[in-house]
């Protein structure tokens, strides 16, 4: 009988050892090639978001978690790459997608109308446009009612001994007072200006004039005026003015008179004159 070779079992050894590296460095190649494939998809899919100008707005890419990516193909290299387009800013964060969904329906400054390259209205956050407020515009002011009356005519009454006057109107204006042969009556409830003026050519020591006036209290004197006169007749010329400011009434009726019968006064516009102002 033969004696048994010493160097099977290092041969056998040998043999394994090859062909496990062998195969560990087949797995190394094919490992490569499939990464290889995988950057290269990643690539084109760099290139096409390069040429669309970035992800859709409202399809934020969702990052998986590294258990989830694995179990459904994701290679860590694919999420390492996902989490550095985030941080460079290549997806846009929530707040830039809010500001360009808000451009896209129109709520932003400006809009196109229409495509014709012209601002639209401006938006609100309800989609109703914003009206402007029109230019505030002042009423005209009112006109104040205004009453001058001039002399045209007196009469005596002797037994009263006063000297009564006859007017017509000079100038008017406004609804509030109402014209009277004998005086002004009030149409208007209100605050009014009285001004009155006798122009006197009379030889009697003292003349003047009293404002009353009569309503549904009765009468009231408003003003009093006292004038002394000289004794020559060439120099007897005085005037008697009186002014005040008084609440009248609708339907109240203001006159003037000369306490005075037959009294002797200028009937010229300038010289005598009675008038009323609403204030």
């Amino acid at each position: 009988m033969g004696v048994p070779s010493r160097r099977d079992p290092a041969l056998s050894v040998a043999l394994w050892l090859s062909w496990g590296a062998a195969l560990g460095v087949a797995a190394c190649v094919l490992a490569l090639l499939a990464q290889s494939g995988e950057l290269q998809a990643l690539r084109a899919e760099v290139a096409k978001l390069k040429e669309a100008g970035g992800s859709p707005l409202g399809k934020r890419p969702q990052v998986l978690p590294l258990h989830q990516a694995q179990s459904l193909g994701e290679s860590p290299v694919w999420r390492l790459q996902t989490l550095s387009r985030q941080r460079r800013g290549a997806v846009p964060s929530h707040r830039h997608q809010l500001k360009s969904e808000a451009w896209a329906r129109g709520w932003g400054p400006e809009s196109d109308s229409g495509g014709g390259g012209r601002p639209g209205p401006r938006m609100r956050c309800s989609g109703e446009p914003q009206l402007r407020r029109a230019p505030r515009t002042l009423p005209p002011p009112e006109k104040r009612s205004v009453l001058h009356l001039a002399p045209t005519n007196k009469t005596s009454r002797k037994h009263d001994d006063v000297t009564e006057v006859m007017w017509i109107p000079a100038l008017r204006q406004g609804h509030a007072l109402e014209p009277h042969i004998h005086g002004v009556q009030v149409r208007e409830t209100g605050v009014y200006l009285l001004y009155s003026q006798v122009l006197f050519h009379d030889v009697t020591f003292t003349m003047g004039q009293v404002v009353s006036r009569e309503g549904q209290g009765g009468e009231q004197i408003l003003s009093r005026c006292v004038r002394s006169m000289p004794p020559d007749p060439n120099l007897a010329y005085n005037s008697c003015y009186s002014a005040g400011v008084f609440r009248l009434h609708r339907g109240d009726t203001v006159s003037l008179i000369i306490p005075r019968a037959g009294a002797s006064f200028d009937l010229s516009p300038h010289g005598t004159f009675l008038g009323l102002v609403r204030l």
